[in-house]
């Protein structure tokens, strides 16, 4: 029995060296979020802004090389309860009157369900107190600290690590690029394929038709998420700003008058706060297919171009 528990400590320490083990966890580094182990090496402090979002926020801010003091705390994918509980963790980075991008992407307004994997992803970064998602949080612990419970991925990484075939996993390089590789039809199919998971994801079969009841359960406690939110920012002297990224038209068609109404609008109406709102959703300047990676996602020139849009139209810089 000894020999066997032995085997599997072994086996676990052996798989925390993979390139898949490590690609797990968010901000091993430290580089990302202002907890304890940034600030030992970090003289920073009173930043201007800070990013909460998904994927569209992820790829939807770059300040680099700009003159401001922000952070992009987006993740992809992250809920609005894992954008809260960053913000509660790490506020005191900001300055007085700092802001706070709220970043509305069509179906924040919905809930999603989270699993094991949204809670592992968090354990890496010092949180000093509640962990960034709790749901399954004991169990994502447990997991991270004897991955070959994660079985079958667990197993092949490992015997690539061992037999030296292990490839570097850059799950995020396209978008690093400065250019657009896909041609019209295939923005067009990709688009169309953002839809379909859409659909697939939140049970929507028509987009104009009205919320399904669960949808509608999925709103409401949105809806408190998103108060509270507001209400934390403001209690604390911050400015919340909510900011609707653009997407590349191939998407945007799929964005009826009545779809949006019902998914995002109505949403921030429900939400019944004071906060100011950049809409970029229709403005044909962002929409071009040269400023994006995909049909969806700005590139790392489209990034810089809306960013210093989003900073100019906050007074926070001239561009």
């Amino acid at each position: 029995m000894a020999n066997v528990f032995f085997d599997f400590i072994t086996l676990g320490l052996l798989i925390r060296k993979t390139q898949w083990y490590k690609s797990l966890f968010l901000d091993e580094n430290h580089t990302i979020y202002p907890d304890n182990t940034w600030y030992r090496t970090h003289n920073e402090r009173n930043f201007d802004v800070v990013v909460l979002g998904s994927s569209g926020a992820k790829w939807a801010f770059d300040f680099s090389n700009l003159p401001i003091k922000a952070m992009n705390w987006a993740q992809q994918p992250q809920t609005l309860v894992e954008d809260f509980n960053l913000l509660r963790c790490y506020h005191s980075i900001l300055c007085k009157g700092g802001n706070v991008i709220i970043t509305i992407m069509p179906f924040t307004g919905l809930n999603k369900e989270t699993g094991l994997m949204d809670a592992v992803k968090y354990l890496k970064i010092d949180t000093q107190g509640e962990p960034i998602q709790p749901y399954l949080y004991k169990k994502a612990c447990r997991y991270a600290n004897y991955p070959i419970l994660f079985g079958k991925p667990a197993i092949k990484a490992l015997i690539k690590f061992i037999l030296r075939r292990e490839e570097t996993i850059d799950r995020f390089a396209k978008a690093m690029v400065p250019v657009n590789a896909m041609n019209a039809e295939q923005l067009d199919r990709d688009a169309k394929r953002w839809i379909d998971g859409w659909k697939r994801q939140f049970s929507i079969a028509d987009f104009d038709a009205p919320l399904t009841p669960q949808n509608m359960k999925g709103r409401e406690y949105r809806i408190s998420v998103m108060r509270d939110l507001v209400d934390f920012c403001v209690e604390r002297g911050y400015r919340p700003v909510y900011v609707i990224p653009p997407v590349t038209k191939h998407l945007a068609k799929y964005y009826t008058r009545t779809f949006e109404q019902n998914y995002i609008y109505s949403y921030l109406k429900e939400v019944n706060r004071e906060v100011l709102i950049l809409d970029y959703s229709k403005e044909s300047d962002l929409q071009k297919d040269e400023l994006y990676f995909n049909s969806f996602f700005l590139n790392a020139m489209g990034r810089k171009v809306f960013t210093k849009r989003v900073l100019d139209d906050l007074h926070l810089v001239e561009c």
